[in-house]
């Protein structure tokens, strides 16, 4: 389906092709080499971000998959309109409300999740919310992922750079970074992306194919914006 600035992902109508990876969510992006260079599963999988529910291909079975949303006409449109959640081999759960909220509300009860991975693919409009790339949402985030879990967060965008607010947070929480811009492809039904894999467990970053597909990080010649809730600016 589409929003006025940006389209949130599609299906194939074919039933053998409706449950291959597409759009922003291929198997050279980002997401799918993080999905698919875990470690021997079964995994715990979080999703910021339901869209049409696209990221679910990637579930397998003895796998579940926690996914927070905030608007209740996504799910219903993801349920309706697509088969994504429905043909997911994992189990899969939606939790409705901010997705910090929620998080920050398990873990104070004890019940964090512990994912192997945690996608970060909530969009208002063309971009990820600032609350959810500040210093605090990170350290949020650290709480909820397993010690060797991987941070997947999609900045796909037409105005805004911020693959150097994501480094400058990794930086500060000594986190290994690989930026991974997957734009050439010669079928229609994947779309150009940039996703930034964030991780303490700096072998995963150092795969082969996950290391062959990182960009070189670029020399800015000032030092990149650090947001906290209190204060986020696109400038240092």
């Amino acid at each position: 389906y589409t929003t006025l600035f940006r389209s949130h992902g599609f299906q194939f109508q074919k039933p053998e092709k409706s449950i291959i990876p597409s759009s922003y969510y291929g198997e050279t992006s980002g997401i799918g080499l993080a999905m698919d260079h875990l470690k021997p599963g079964p995994h715990s999988l979080g999703l910021v971000g339901l869209g049409t529910g696209s990221l679910a291909v990637y579930g397998k079975k003895g796998d579940t998959l926690r996914i927070y949303e905030i608007n209740p006409a996504v799910e219903q449109l993801a349920r309706s309109e697509f088969t994504y959640l429905e043909n997911c081999r994992a189990k899969v759960n939606v939790v409705m409300g901010d997705a910090r909220l929620m998080m920050e509300d398990e873990v104070a009860r004890g019940a964090g999740q512990k994912f192997d991975l945690l996608a970060l693919d909530a969009f208002s409009s063309d971009a990820i919310p600032v609350h959810l790339l500040t210093k605090e949402a990170f350290e949020l985030y650290l709480k909820q992922l397993k010690p060797d879990g991987v941070l997947a967060v999609h900045v796909s965008n037409r105005y805004l750079d911020l693959k150097p607010v994501v480094a400058r947070l990794a930086e500060h929480y000594n986190l290994g970074v690989a930026v991974i811009e997957d734009d050439e492809h010669s079928d229609w039904w994947f779309y150009a992306t940039t996703w930034i894999l964030v991780s303490r467990d700096r072998a995963f970053l150092e795969q082969a194919p996950i290391a062959a597909a990182t960009s070189k990080p670029e020399k800015t010649g000032r030092d990149a914006p650090f947001w906290t809730d209190d204060f986020a600016s696109l400038y240092a």
